[in-house]
């Protein structure tokens, strides 16, 4: 028993919180009804006496501090007893209880029926039924942050998580060899404005439980103007800035601590793992069915950041040249991954979201701070680029409200979708090839690497205009000190029929006379002792001013008639 006691309360039990709490009220419903002689079914026997059995200190709605009202004893004026609820409003106050009772049964009441009310009990003993009564009682207005450190207690009990141990045998015997230990991380939650919302503390809250049930308090980073509220809430928090400054400050911090980086969005309430076969083709059904057959482990952050740490590890330790081995990995990026059975374990070249990654130690990649919207593509896209390949693992997915939570990426977006498009413009410009809209969703993008590796398209550009050098000179192209140069053809005279007035074999020298433009002495001391034919049909010369000229008829009479040439 006691051990049933222990793996509840560090979130090992079998069933769920809800499962539980709902077992727990049929069967006080049943035990009611069989005191009014009617006999109600209830929930299966085994999450019946899961519930039964939590101690109500382990209890969500146990308070949270001594109070005068023992929660053993709680009961109503009347003298109904009051069960410890495994449940609690958000609001609820530390040294405030709340539990159950059963209705009491009226006359219009039929066999079969009574129902349940929840309660709220006060440090004194007194039982409340609505909030604005309690409102009344403490002369004051109930908000989320009064009941912050309830909902992280609530999120640490009776949740339904497996054993480390059993989750890390899926590890291969080299990944668990490099399996590392929690304080080789530096745990780092970038969050913004989410106190400001009922949704964003009960968000805050879970995050900072689960957190907290692996023994590890990680590091908030935060907008300035909010600071002193995360640390009025017991957070660790530090000024991160804006969204890509506090991921940049997350990477210096955890690289001057020599340890990797683990970023985590703040509105994530479940990390999953779903061990099992790669479907037997693509088809919807083959890839449903191998995800519905695989056994799914829920498991902590640190646990998760630990798993993936472990496979980069792996992969840079088959890699000849470590700088040129994955630094980065993360989680499927949908909440299901169903489809992810189609394929392999491990993706190398794909999208990493930015809710959950992990970073190595030795990468010195960082976050561009003129993105504002869609960071993850251009963070990923440089590891991919700079590192070789990244680690996505496709069976591991999490749990988060994305663009639905108030506060943080969501306050940067605008209605028309400026901010989007400027950041899409932005990822085009940077990885051309590499970044495409999404067919289906307004201003969203698509990541598909390359097959070739020239993301930024410059290959592909030097091959299309060797091409269409080629068509225009006839191909007539030549590579010289790595440079696209044309190639020089000899001129070829075309053949010249000789006039009758000279005979073709004939032979030109030398003349008496001689000619004061310098081109025309050069040209007859090159002509002299040359057949007419010859000079006709293959003798080149340059002209006054350098061009390069074909020896014609005229040319010939001009010599002859100057007296510069003679025939013989």
């Amino acid at each position: 028993m006691v051990k049933k006691f222990a793996d509840i309360a560090k979130g090992k039990c079998k069933f769920g919180r809800r499962n539980m709490r709902n077992a727990m009220v049929m069967e006080m419903r049943r035990q009611e009804q069989l005191k009014r002689g009617t006999k109600v079914s209830g929930k299966g026997k085994q999450v019946t006496v899961a519930a039964q059995e939590v101690p109500i200190t382990q209890r969500a709605g146990h308070p949270l501090v001594k109070t005068k009202a023992k929660p053993a004893e709680w009961k109503t004026i009347p003298g109904k007893a009051i069960t410890v609820d495994l449940a609690r409003v958000p609001w609820l106050p530390d040294d405030w209880g709340q539990g159950v009772k059963m209705t009491n049964p009226i006359s219009r009441s039929r066999p079969g029926q009574g129902g349940t009310y929840t309660v709220w009990v006060a440090p004194c003993g007194r039982v409340f039924y609505h909030r604005y009564a309690m409102e009344e009682f403490l002369g004051r207005t109930l908000s989320v942050k009064d009941g912050f450190n309830g909902q992280r207690r609530l999120a640490q009990l009776q949740g339904k998580r497996t054993d480390e141990k059993k989750f890390f045998e899926i590890l291969t015997p080299a990944e668990r060899k490099r399996l590392p230990k929690a304080d080789e991380l530096h745990f780092c939650i970038v969050s913004a404005r989410r106190t400001e919302t009922a949704e964003g503390l009960q968000g805050i809250a879970q995050v900072q439980a689960l957190f907290q049930s692996a023994a590890v308090e990680p590091t908030w980073y935060v907008d300035e103007p909010s600071l002193q509220e995360y640390k009025k809430l017991g957070l660790k928090a530090v000024v991160g800035g804006k969204l890509c400054p506090a991921r940049n400050k997350c990477l210096v911090d955890a690289a001057r601590l020599g340890k990797a980086c683990v970023e985590v969005s703040d509105d994530i309430s479940r990390w999953e793992y779903y061990d099992g076969a790669q479907a037997q083709d693509g088809s919807d059904d083959a890839v449903n069915a191998a995800h519905a057959a695989a056994t799914c482990h829920i498991i902590t952050p640190v646990a998760a950041a630990r798993f993936l740490l472990a496979k980069l590890r792996a992969a840079q330790a088959l890699a000849p040249d470590k700088s040129k081995a994955p630094h980065l990995a993360g989680v499927y990026p949908l909440g299901s991954c169903s489809r992810a059975f189609g394929g392999p374990v491990i993706q190398n070249q794909h999208f990493i979201l930015g809710d959950f990654f992990v970073v190595d130690v030795g990468s010195k990649l960082r976050f561009d701070e003129e993105m504002t919207l869609k960071e993850d593509y251009d963070f990923t896209a440089q590891h991919i680029f700079t590192h070789g390949s990244v680690i996505r693992c496709t069976r591991m997915t999490i749990a988060a409200k994305h663009q639905t939570n108030a506060g943080g990426a969501c306050a940067i977006r605008d209605k028309k979708g400026l901010e989007e498009q400027k950041n899409i413009a932005i990822l085009k410009r940077k990885w051309p090839r590499a970044i495409r809209n999404h067919t289906k969703r307004k201003n969203e993008v698509m990541m598909q690497w390359p097959a070739d590796g020239d993301v930024m398209g410059t290959a592909r550009a030097a091959a299309a205009a060797e091409k269409e050098a080629s068509k225009k000179v006839g191909g007539g192209l030549v590579k010289k000190d790595g440079k696209l140069k044309a190639k020089l053809k000899p001129l070829k005279a075309k053949a010249s029929k000789v006039p009758a007035e000279f005979k073709p074999t004939a032979r030109v020298a030398k003349g008496g006379s001689a000619c004061k433009l310098p081109y025309i002495n050069a040209r007859v001391a090159a002509a002299s002792g040359k057949t007419v034919q010859c000079l006709l049909e293959e003798f080149f010369f340059k002209d006054g001013k350098g061009a390069q000229k074909k020896y014609g008829p005229a040319d010939l009479r001009y010599d002859i008639k100057r007296g510069t040439l003679r025939l013989r």
